[in-house]
């Protein structure tokens, strides 16, 4: 048999048994993270009825695996600047991703529907996040990491770079879909202005960061195609009580749409802010406005908050539950040692009162999954 049939025959065999794990992960997820008992429907409780107004309730919590990835850059950025990528629990940034969504899911089929766009996208996601740190952790942790040996601990200048661009990505991805990231642009600049003192490490960190950031351009220009046709909305409507149109005007970032009025006479005011990052500090603005509060969010009722807390604090929960919030998940963060990153399914009508006493105790509010 010829060395190119037994490659393909290998290479079939691969695809298959890929194909197989595949599958068998998704009916997994789909069948031993879900709650037992119905998924409740959730309407406004102000009859809006806007296009575009409504999001999936369930959606908050799917949102989560998306951010975990943001999450996990955050963390390689950190160890790298800290130590250096040989340092990066690449495997245990898998398995949280995976134990993510399966908590995100069983979250989310006790709290409102979700949409099947949102569940094939932590998929699509899920996977090719799983093969890209496989692919890096094994070459960081071998050949990455006896070239870095022979630096006695010193970095090099493309230690340097690298080290800033995963510092400069993570903060992108915060408000930014991480395919608009300049990928090439930043190859480019990598050539061009790090300068190179020959040695074994720098040889090998030019080699692989090229290959790194040439591949991610790739991708994320693919990527860039397919999300032109559904690009992702990047506002989000809520109502909120407390404060008058005229107030709300006065905050930036805020469009007053209307004054509403739900079915019990309670009066509120419909805005729109930006998404993500943005959505955010509104939150945190509205902290300062006495009597103001969230009436819903989208028409949703609940939503999902992470909090950054002290690994040993045992305040923590009694913090996290005055209000009905209900902690999902509470995970290691590599960058930090000593902190974790805590997930609590929070009552929208109490989001801001629970942001003002979690950071008034010391701990960092620290997102909103904006559906």
């Amino acid at each position: 048999m010829s060395f190119w049939r037994k490659a393909l025959y290998a290479a079939v065999a691969l695809a298959v048994l890929g194909a197989i794990g595949i599958g068998a992960t998704i009916v997994s997820v789909e069948t031993f993270c879900v709650a037992d008992g119905p998924t409740p429907k959730i309407t406004s409780d102000f009859g809006i009825t806007d296009e575009g107004y409504a999001r999936q309730q369930g959606d908050s919590f799917l949102t989560f695996p998306e951010w975990y990835i943001v999450h996990a850059y955050n963390d390689l950025a950190g160890v790298t600047e800290r130590a250096s990528e040989s340092d990066f629990d690449y495997l245990a940034s898998v398995r949280g991703f995976w134990s993510s969504l399966c908590g995100a899911t069983r979250q989310a089929s006790t709290s409102g529907p979700a949409t099947a766009d949102q569940k094939a996208t932590n998929y699509i996601i899920g996977f090719s996040f799983t093969l890209e740190m496989a692919l890096q952790g094994a070459y960081d942790r071998s050949i990455g990491a006896l070239s870095e040996w022979t630096t006695g601990g010193r970095k090099t200048a493309e230690d340097a770079f690298n080290a800033a661009l995963w510092k400069e990505y993570g903060a992108f991805l915060y408000q930014t879909p991480w395919y608009q990231f300049p990928f090439g642009a930043r190859l480019k600049q990598f050539w061009r202005e790090t300068p190179f003192v020959p040695s074994v490490r720098a040889v090998e960190r030019r080699g692989s960061l090229s290959l790194q950031y040439g591949g991610r351009a790739g991708y994320a220009a693919l990527m860039r195609f397919i999300a032109g046709y559904d690009p992702a909305d990047l506002t989000i409507k809520s109502v909120v009580g407390g404060l008058s149109p005229a107030e709300l005007q006065g905050i930036g970032g805020v469009k007053v749409i209307r004054e509403v009025v739900g079915a019990n006479g309670e009066r509120g005011v419909l805005v729109e802010t930006a998404r993500y990052a943005a959505f955010d500090a509104f939150v945190r603005e509205l902290t300062q406005h006495s009597g103001a509060a969230l009436l819903e969010i989208a028409g949703s009722h609940r939503i999902l908050i992470t909090v950054i807390v002290p690994g040993e604090d045992g305040n923590v929960t009694t913090e996290l539950t005055a209000s009905g919030g209900v902690p999902i998940f509470n995970l290691k963060i590599q960058a930090s040692p000593g902190r974790r990153r805590v997930g609590v399914d929070t009552p929208v009508r109490t989001l801001v009162k629970d942001v003002h006493r979690i950071e008034a105790a010391g701990y960092k509010f620290e997102h909103a999954y904006d559906y």
